[in-house]
């Protein structure tokens, strides 16, 4: 079988990784050469994001020909190449998932632009609930397969119901790092940035971990839930509870309304799975025994 028609955005790639060199010579090149390219747009046409249409960014392709030592006329018949079909993709809207004011002021602060182009493959959150019966940290491993050229970061989105306490401190564990951080302490939110080891190409997968761990007094909270903007093909959600601080009950809750009694295992556990996961939010509730929370920490 022969091989699919390669298009623009992965040649225009292609010529500039083997040329080395950073957009912004390459951009400068083109300025020398009197075609005015904006380091964006290199990087959208590279990605895919965008493609030239315009009159004077179909007369920049012969000067980026020359620049990146291309034959005459590649960057042009890539052109003509039609872009891959993507299948379509219904997705629920950021403000929608998390309709409070304080919420978007947070991620005002933060890069979402990647965010509809990262399929979920898994999603894994692990709460740890202390002796003391607050929270102590949150571990979530994410697998995710990039739907177009150039990914570079997820954002992340936490919030508390106990805002007396201090918001948790975030940190990369395993196929990032951590980028820039907005909070609302008042309202006991926090996002970050996971900045990938590297961007992303179209079909390319990245495992990204990272916890939240509260320093001192963690928040007293009686639930967990986890907000899917986009479906995925597993969520697995658990939370381990102290020896010393077990609840009285636990049920699970999702978007549909469904609520399913859970049972602590041996390990003081509860967990719930869905394969695959609808978009919309699971949650994890607890009720504590009568007798007084304990002070130990």
């Amino acid at each position: 079988m022969p091989d699919p028609p390669v298009g623009f955005a992965e040649v225009l790639r292609q010529a500039i990784d083997r040329r080395g060199l950073p957009l912004e010579r390459v951009r400068d090149h083109l300025d020398l050469r009197g075609a005015s390219v904006s380091v964006a747009t290199l990087s959208y046409w590279q990605s895919g994001r965008s493609r030239p249409e315009r009159k004077s960014s179909l007369a920049a392709l012969a000067h980026l020909e020359t620049v990146l030592d291309l034959p005459p006329g590649t960057l042009r018949s890539a052109l003509a190449t039609p872009q891959p079909r993507r299948r379509r993709l219904v997705v629920t809207q950021l403000d929608s998932l998390w309709p409070e004011g304080r919420v978007a002021r947070v991620l005002g602060g933060l890069d979402t632009r990647w965010d509809a182009e990262l399929d979920r493959v898994s999603v894994h959150d692990l709460v740890e609930i202390g002796p003391d019966r607050r929270q102590r940290m949150f571990n979530v491993r994410q697998v995710m397969r990039a739907r177009a050229d150039g990914p570079d970061r997820r954002v992340v989105l936490h919030s508390q119901e106990d805002c007396h306490a201090p918001l948790p401190e975030i940190r990369a564990l395993r196929g990032c790092r951590l980028g820039r951080t907005a909070s609302d302490e008042e309202g006991g939110i926090i996002g970050a940035e996971l900045l990938f080891l590297r961007p992303l190409r179209r079909g390319q997968t990245v495992l990204a971990e990272y916890e939240a761990v509260s320093a001192g007094m963690g928040p007293l909270e009686d639930s967990y839930g986890r907000r899917l903007r986009l479906p995925a093909g597993e969520h697995v959600l658990s939370v381990s509870f102290h020896p010393a601080a077990l609840p009285a009950s636990c049920t699970a809750t999702s978007s549909g309304g469904r609520e399913t009694r859970l049972v602590l295992d041996p390990a003081h556990c509860v967990h719930v799975v869905a394969t695959p996961a609808a978009a919309g939010t699971t949650t994890i509730r607890w009720t504590w025994p009568s007798q007084p929370t304990p002070s130990g920490a």
